[in-house]
């Protein structure tokens, strides 16, 4: 096993038992910063693993301004962050953060213990979050997320319509949470989302990999999921029962799954 971090001495009825931990790097996907990990930081954290949560350029207590972030500038930060660590970690990526999340690995290999997906786009060379979401459709008539994305007047952020936030994001968080996620969503750079991912899959070919399906996700349908992972062809997939935001609407239950990681 790769790695060489802290070990947990936990007391079983059969005497003490020790169990591996790790760091895991959580990243946020698109209108949302490190907040969103907060139910699911501390669960992790709970069983001696080190959790990190940054906030992408652009996001949460970053000073860019949201419409001057790019995807190499998302690398970057999630490089320095992975370089930062004194052992490989639990990458993982959630949503659009699946294309950052790709590239860091890919330039960094050997400090990745696990990378790992959560309802997030898995791209191939030259995929943007924007290709990939036209391609997943294929012939399908216009998704959920596109007839609610709006850009803006000089293009450089686009939103997601009031009314649409509720309903693709959070329809399984409790109505209070759901309320103040929709005021903390922020705006989104289109950069980040319309640029391709340049990597070599080669990069990536000794690392496991997983998939976290979310199967009443709205915002990345379960059906795209899959033609994603049908064209990857070299990952682990795993289902859960949950909408696109599973940190809020079922913590826990994440938590269990993503412990089965290391």
């Amino acid at each position: 096993m790769q790695g060489h971090g802290p070990t947990v001495f936990l007391y079983l009825s059969t005497g003490y038992q020790h169990l591996k931990t790790h760091t895991f790097v959580l990243v946020h996907g698109a209108w949302h910063d490190s907040r969103c990990w907060a139910l699911l930081a501390p669960l992790l954290q709970a069983h001696g693993h080190r959790v990190l949560t940054p906030d992408l350029p652009g996001h949460g207590q970053s000073t860019l301004p949201p419409g001057r972030a790019t995807l190499k500038a998302y690398v970057q930060a999630l490089c320095d962050v992975v370089e930062s660590c004194s052992e490989p970690v639990i990458l993982l990526g959630h949503s659009m953060s699946g294309i950052a999340v790709t590239e860091t690995a890919a330039r960094l290999p050997a400090r990745i213990h696990r990378l790992a997906y959560l309802c997030a786009y898995l791209p191939q060379p030259g995929d943007s979050v924007f290709t990939l979401i036209a391609r997943n459709r294929g012939h399908e008539p216009l998704s959920a997320i596109e007839l609610a994305l709006a850009m803006s007047d000089d293009r450089r952020t686009c939103g997601v319509a009031a009314d649409s936030i509720i309903p693709l994001f959070y329809p399984n968080v409790p109505a209070a949470e759901a309320a103040r996620c929709q005021l903390r969503f922020g705006a989104q750079g289109s950069l980040p989302l319309a640029t391709p991912a340049q990597f070599d899959p080669a990069s990536l070919a000794g690392l496991q990999r997983h998939y976290v399906c979310c199967m009443q996700d709205r915002v990345i349908p379960l059906h795209h999921q899959q033609r994603m992972l049908a064209a990857d062809g070299g990952i682990t997939a795993h289902r859960l029962v949950a909408d696109h935001s599973p940190f809020f609407s079922c913590p826990s239950e994440l938590a269990k799954l993503l412990l089965t990681l290391g």
